[in-house]
């Protein structure tokens, strides 16, 4: 499986959980559970393009502009959610704030230092409220540290998406939609294990253009129903 199928599947995943939010008078469970596969594909896909990318710092600038053309899409979507839900940064900054901690770990080669940097990076990510916080930041270290050791990947993630969900849910984590919400996550590991190290196709406008613009539609979509 190519990176760009694995993108293919993060989108659609994705879109399939935020078309839930322009229809909230059905019920889209699945979808919603569907919808928890995507996160890991694209911090995967990161991963990649950190690793195979001809220059870091044009990468990191195009994570940045559209993360900054994306912020009122988002905004607008995640008003649909909630009543401060908008007050975050989307899900490019996340990148962002992952791809720097990876680069950290690259360029500091003293790991007593280079790990505390990487840690101290993902809790700047909570404080600054990017879209999956700290927990997403972390899934892109354990792409990127575990990429030649992937039997580790599997326990990492289990271990990451347990401590999230236990944290955000404390008592309540004790219910069944949380539980299949746990193995959705741990279920988009299977095309990361296909994958098989080529690109395939790039249409690199195209996926960080949708990203905006079904925001904005789905937004449209439920505005329009009010």
């Amino acid at each position: 499986m190519s990176i760009f199928t694995i993108k293919l599947i993060a989108v659609f995943t994705m879109l399939l959980d935020h078309l839930r939010y322009a229809f909230p008078e059905i019920s889209f469970t699945m979808w919603e559970l569907l919808g928890r596969m995507s996160y890991p594909l694209f911090a995967f896909a990161l991963t990649e393009g950190y690793i195979h990318t001809s220059s870091k710092k044009n990468y990191i600038k195009r994570l940045i502009i559209y993360g900054l053309i994306s912020q009122i899409p988002f905004m607008l979507f995640r008003s649909i959610i909630g009543k401060n839900e908008w007050k975050m940064l989307n899900i490019m900054f996340t990148l962002v704030f992952g791809f720097v901690g990876i680069l950290a770990y690259d360029k500091i080669k003293n790991k007593w230092i280079s790990i505390p940097v990487m840690l101290a990076i993902a809790i700047l990510g909570k404080i600054v409220r990017v879209d999956y916080g700290w927990y997403g930041i972390l899934f892109i270290y354990i792409f990127y540290i575990f990429k030649d050791k992937q039997a580790i990947i599997l326990p990492a993630s289990i271990a990451l998406v347990v401590t999230y969900y236990a944290s955000i849910y404390k008592m309540n984590f004790f219910h069944n939609i949380i539980y299949l919400q746990i193995l959705f996550i741990l279920l988009s590991l299977i095309p990361i294990y296909m994958y098989n190290g080529e690109k395939g196709r790039s249409m690199k406008k195209f996926f960080y253009l949708f990203y905006p613009i079904h925001l904005l539609i789905v937004y449209l979509i439920y505005f329009m129903k009010i």
